[in-house]
């Protein structure tokens, strides 16, 4: 797992700065402190960057690295795991390999199969390869987003990096906010792709390519069709595929040349990894964080503790305080480069922390809830339509009477105004809104108000929904989460904490064969009752004890309401009382302060949209 950065003179014939390829590349040094590479193009219009955490071939998997005559070149970052498989492939076409090393399997993947060849990697990438030839540069991000992809454009340079900070290292990069992603955030809780905040900065977004050549910029997707939910097979036939899938995706992502360990919670996910990786080595090595405050009912470190003993893992925990979080905020920012309103974000960092000096690789067990429908609003997908039966009148007292339905972290109020709408793009942009449109007319300074762009919303919606699989509501939802909040928050959150420590997190649940599997198994069997990820949960129950299975699920945010109303509730007053804030100079400061007073007093829960508020002043404190 590395950093990769690049600069490329398309619309000249400067000579790239070579000054700034080596900043933008330094800056990346967290992701890659094992070693730093660069190389300039013949005519030098184009720099490659890298700096590289040796995972795989510790000795000759060095960057950026070459075909045999030396036209490709490749700055690369991610891991393949079907690698040796399709090493073996190519060697029967005649290639020949110089390292052990993923990386040259891609280069020679590249030169067999063209652009198509990122179709066959399973794994987890984010690579730029330079094509001395055709003159062009080819970018790509793998399915489901798990590694971050970064561009600027002007209409002359193209810059790419791992990480927004690497671009900005060019003056000429706008830190200014790009107003249409500060809506989206505003609205979505995070920012998705290919908006950031910064209005000179964008993203590939997840199973997305990109070409760069004298004719400019393009990108195009080039991930399957949505598939087609298969009602043929039973709950039993799907069980019994999935559980080798899951088997299967464990044994891949255990490659490595270095020590592995895992991050362990609570919850269903992390224990079903815990039991499939000590089916292949003894004495996983597993990191676990709880905070402070936290009763026995609520106690992640405790539950984390006795799984580890069950399976004789050796478990690491720490405990964080407000205090920690209140410290660490600044860096938090500066390394997740995107707010979002995800209050565990920050407790990656802690864990791959806690890691770092015994482990370079952790498996986690994030990407499950998203393809199985983990949410209360998967919930409230899987029977909207019923709602339709009733007039729209009727709707919400008769929502308020299925309250157990929405339970958890979502509020019910707002679920029940999603299924309320009869229209399909309003009742998926409800059902995704922190905020609602009445809440960002008064969230919102008059001008703003004025100079949004809300239909950008709905047609946000309406791009996906136009990509997801004929199906319910609740398997054309999940299909869609898979590829917006789960990798431009979760996900890019989870690389950002845990490559802040040198650590590279890897996702077995996003395995690329186990989701084509998952994404055709019907809704039906993922959400029963008011039972979230039924079928995933009988898989589990293989390897896992059913009152690990069923256990509620804890979180690791659990105190951030009780800490916004603490010293976080200062430090979040501080920050948009400043002159030159985002809440002064957007939007309605009268409207944040009666939002705090609220939460405060108990009369509301507010956490979620004021964490959110937390983490985009502190990011303009950081970035300005």
């Amino acid at each position: 797992m590395c950093g990769i950065a690049g600069i490329f003179e398309y619309g000249s014939q400067k000579p790239v700065d070579g000054a700034l390829l080596q900043r933008m590349t330094r800056t990346l040094a967290h992701r890659g402190p094992d070693g730093e590479g660069v190389h300039f193009s013949r005519d030098r219009r184009v720099g490659l960057g890298h700096r590289r955490l040796s995972i795989i071939d510790l000795q000759t998997g060095g960057q950026p690295m070459s075909n045999a005559d030396g036209t490709l070149w490749i700055t690369y970052n991610g891991e393949i795991y079907n690698y040796r498989e399709l090493r073996e492939d190519l060697k029967s076409k005649g290639y020949v390999f110089k390292t052990a090393s993923d990386t040259e399997v891609i280069l020679h993947g590249y030169e067999e199969w063209g652009e198509q060849c990122v179709r066959r990697f399973n794994g987890i990438f984010a690579f730029c390869l330079w094509n001395e030839k055709k003159q062009s540069l080819y970018l790509a991000r793998d399915h489901f987003g798990v590694k971050p992809l970064y561009y600027h454009d002007n209409g002359k340079k193209f810059l790419f990096a791992s990480e927004i900070k690497s671009l900005l290292q060019d003056p000429d990069v706008s830190r200014e906010i790009d107003l249409q992603g500060l809506h989206l955030c505003l609205t979505l809780r995070y920012t998705p792709s290919p908006w950031t905040l910064f209005a000179g900065v964008r993203k590939l977004g997840p199973s997305f390519q990109m070409v760069v050549d004298e004719n400019g910029v393009r990108s195009s997707s080039y991930g399957d069709p949505a598939p087609s939910i298969d009602r043929r097979k039973s709950e039993r036939e799907w069980v019994e595929e999935l559980a080798a899938m899951y088997v299967g995706a464990v044994h891949r992502q255990m490659v490595s040349d270095v020590p592995i360990g895992l991050s362990l919670s609570s919850g269903v996910d992390s224990n079903a990894l815990l039991a499939l990786m000590s089916a292949r080595t003894k004495h996983v090595h597993t990191f676990t964080v709880g905070f402070e405050g936290n009763n026995d009912k609520n106690d992640e470190v405790d539950a984390a503790l006795k799984a580890a003993v069950s399976f004789d893992a050796v478990c690491d925990s720490q405990i964080i305080s407000e205090a920690d979080y209140i410290s660490f905020m600044e860096s938090y920012l500066w390394h997740l480069e995107e707010p979002v309103g995800n209050e565990s974000a920050a407790a990656y960092y802690f864990v791959a922390k806690l890691a770092q000096p015994k482990v370079k690789v952790l498996l986690s067990g994030q990407g499950a809830d998203e393809p199985f429908g983990g949410y209360p609003r998967h919930r409230a997908a899987r029977y909207a339509r019923y709602f339709d039966f009733f007039p729209r009148p009727l709707v919400r007292p008769i929502g308020y009477a299925f309250t157990p339905m929405f339970r958890g972290r979502e509020s019910p109020g707002r679920l029940i105004e999603s299924v309320s709408q009869r229209d399909e793009v309003n009742r998926f942009l409800s059902m995704y809104s922190i905020t609602t449109p009445r809440m960002r007319n008064q969230l919102f300074n008059p001008w703003y108000v004025v100079d949004s762009d809300t239909d950008m919303l709905h047609e946000f919606v309406r791009n996906q929904l136009a990509r997801a699989p004929e199906g319910s509501m609740l398997e054309r939802m999940t299909y869609i989460d898979a590829r917006t909040s789960l990798s431009d928050n979760l996900l890019m959150c989870g690389d950002k904490m845990a490559m802040a420590t040198s650590v590279e997190m890897r996702v077995p649940f996003l395995d690329l064969e186990l989701m084509n599997t998952a994404e055709r198994i019907p809704g039906s069997f993922k959400v029963q009752g008011f039972r979230n990820k039924a079928i995933h949960k009988l898989v589990c129950e293989r390897w896992l004890a059913k009152k690990v299975v069923h256990r509620r699920k804890i979180g690791f945010n659990e105190q951030m309401g009780n800490w916004l109303k603490k010293k976080l509730e200062k430090v979040l007053t501080d920050l948009v009382a400043a002159p030159d804030s985002i809440t002064q100079t957007l939007l309605n400061p009268e409207y944040v302060a009666r939002l705090q007073r609220e939460h405060s007093s108990g009369q509301c829960d507010h956490h979620r949209l004021l964490f959110l508020l937390l983490s985009i002043e502190t990011w303009r404190k950081v970035f300005r």
